[in-house]
């Protein structure tokens, strides 16, 4: 069994080349279309490859919430148990070989992290005709820092300007210490800024101009109110790409109705039965299983190197809530390219 910390896991992930970047998002792809095509089969569920049962979740009283999410891929088996509390989110991801062999455990904040901004990437390299200049960041945690990184991994020669919206001050400047400083060393054309909330008096207006001149919306904030209205957009019409993978209850709300429906009646997302349960912005909707395009289906359709074809009235809107099947799939590269790395402890016994 190998074992990977925190530390170990961030390193992996900062290390990686543009090529790897693409690499995983085609491992990631490939499964994510795996999993569509036979969910829609009728294959006896004990010849199926894959299970993926919907996650186990509760909140203790001290409201502190837990999740526990299982999967195979009948090559490995794993499961993520994380915490969610007041103090951040913590757990680790384990991975099984087929006869219950532990393999490996990970940490799995950064992985959490990681993996859901790399779902993002899997839909964000496929919107080949639109701009991708200018990108705005609800949130101020891991998602938001993983968001950023892998969008300037793929297009380090595009972007120009990322701007960091949160709620509270305090956050926004631990990120702007750890994750902006590093990056504006890195990236000395793109133009940082941060943008919060508390404090500020002339904040929706300067909210306003940035919705306005943006080409990109990565939401991720579990926020129980629309982040901004459909209006500060349509202020100044373009196409954006606009993804939401911080809400994941029924009473969180990234973006209000109209700006959801403003992909001309198209919502991709990552599981239609996890997003129509769990997706306040689509519970209050309304939005049927008819209205939503699994990431897998559209992935298959569009082939290993197809564009996604979009209106040119219309956004694009992805909806992520996440699936164990995404920790499977990265844990086991970050395990693989750990262990090449000389990262982590190897125990024997297990």
């Amino acid at each position: 069994m190998h074992v990977l910390s925190e530390p170990d896991v961030a390193q992996v992930f900062r290390s990686l080349t543009q090529k790897q970047g693409h690499g995983l998002i085609t491992a990631l792809g490939e499964a994510l279309t795996a999993i569509s095509v036979e969910s829609k089969s009728t294959v006896p569920a004990s010849e199926q490859l894959i299970h993926q049962p919907l996650r186990t979740l509760f909140t203790t009283k001290d409201q502190n919430t837990c999740m526990f999410m299982p999967v195979s891929d009948t090559a490995s088996t794993g499961i993520k148990i994380v915490t969610v509390s007041s103090s951040g989110i913590r757990g680790v991801i384990n991975v099984f070989s087929p006869e219950g062999r532990l393999q490996g455990l990970l940490a799995a904040a950064e992985v959490t992290a990681f993996r859901t901004a790399l779902a993002t990437m899997t839909l964000f390299v496929r919107c080949t005709a639109f701009s991708k200049e200018s990108i705005l960041i609800f949130g101020s945690g891991r998602q938001a820092e993983w968001h950023a990184r892998l969008a300037l991994l793929l297009y380090p020669d595009q972007i120009r300007r990322i701007t960091f919206v949160n709620r509270g001050r305090k956050r926004l400047e631990e990120t702007e210490r750890d994750v902006i400083a590093p990056l504006r060393q890195s990236h000395s054309h793109v133009d940082f800024a941060t943008l919060a909330q508390e404090g500020v008096d002339d904040y929706e207006s300067r909210l306003n101009a940035e919705l306005a001149a943006c080409d990109v919306i990565f939401s991720c904030t579990p926020s129980p109110a629309p982040n901004f209205p459909f209006s500060a957009l349509q202020a100044a019409p373009k196409q954006r790409f606009i993804s939401l993978i911080g809400s994941y209850k029924p009473h969180m709300h990234e973006i209000d109705t109209d700006t959801l429906l403003s992909g001309g009646g198209k919502i991709y997302v990552d599981s239609k039965t996890a997003c129509l349960e769990e997706a306040g912005e689509l519970i209050t909707a309304q939005i049927q299983e008819d209205q939503l395009t699994e990431m897998g289906d559209l992935l298959g359709a569009l082939g290993p190197d197809g564009a996604l074809d979009v209106r040119s009235d219309c956004n694009v809107i992805y909806k992520c809530v996440g699936m164990g099947l995404m920790d499977l799939v990265v844990g086991k590269k970050v395990l693989e390219v750990g262990r090449e790395m000389g990262l982590g402890t190897h125990v024997e016994g297990f």
